[in-house]
């Protein structure tokens, strides 16, 4: 072999050593952004006004996801009923099952339930029947799936217009009818005295003032 071409290649070696290993103690730079680290249930960014008004159901949260450019935290819910065809009732469960708080939504038009990925009309639900809403991070809002555009986001439901929920449900209404007429008319007798007492005694009274009158007037007369 040429001896200069030999001391060329040797060199050549040499630097591509010493440039891969500089290379290889360079710190790395391509960390993910802060925004695109996996959120938890303990460093969500909730809305003001649900860590405010519904802490018990911030509690409840069951994991953080990620979907739509947004955080969503998941929570698991079972449907109560549907009060009109605009207002439903969940209720919020931890992760032991047991009842949280029941929350009455403002459904968004269009708006659907999700039950094994198929779509589910409110009204089709049974009761008791399994489902996960979303809150999105920094929203006050529900969605049944996340990633959901605002506008498939239910609201919650003002006090003034949740009277209606706290009234039974239409298949229990039987349960607190007014009782029947007849059966008032019943309580009312009851609350009457009887009538037991006749005639009998005042014609007894006549006869015994008679009898004493026939009786004072025989001894008068042989006085």
């Amino acid at each position: 072999m040429n001896r200069p071409f030999a001391t060329r290649f040797t060199f050549t070696l040499l630097a591509l050593a010493i440039g891969g290993s500089a290379a290889a103690q360079q710190p790395q730079t391509d960390f993910p952004n802060e925004k695109e680290r996996p959120r938890t249930c303990e460093d969500f960014g909730w809305h003001a006004d649900m860590t405010r008004e519904h802490p018990r159901v911030v509690e409840a949260c069951q994991e953080a996801v990620y979907a739509g450019g947004e955080h969503w935290a998941r929570l698991s819910a079972r449907f109560v009923r549907a009060i009109s065809d605009d207002q439903v009732v969940f209720s919020i469960r931890d992760k032991r099952d047991r009842v949280i708080e029941e929350v009455i939504l403002l459904t968004a038009p269009g708006q659907v339930a999700y039950i094994d990925e198929r779509e589910t009309p409110f009204r089709s639900l049974r009761a008791d029947q399994s489902v996960n809403l979303y809150v999105a991070e920094g929203q006050y809002g529900w969605a049944t799936q996340a990633g959901a555009p605002r506008e498939q986001v239910a609201r919650w439901a003002p006090r003034t217009e949740t009277a209606a929920a706290e009234m039974p449900a239409r298949n229990d209404l039987a349960a607190v009818e007014p009782r029947p007429a007849a059966s008032m008319d019943r309580y009312d007798r009851q609350d009457r005295l009887p009538m037991t007492a006749g005639a009998t005694p005042w014609l007894a009274l006549t006869g015994l003032l008679s009898l004493l009158a026939g009786f004072g007037l025989t001894i008068f007369r042989k006085l």
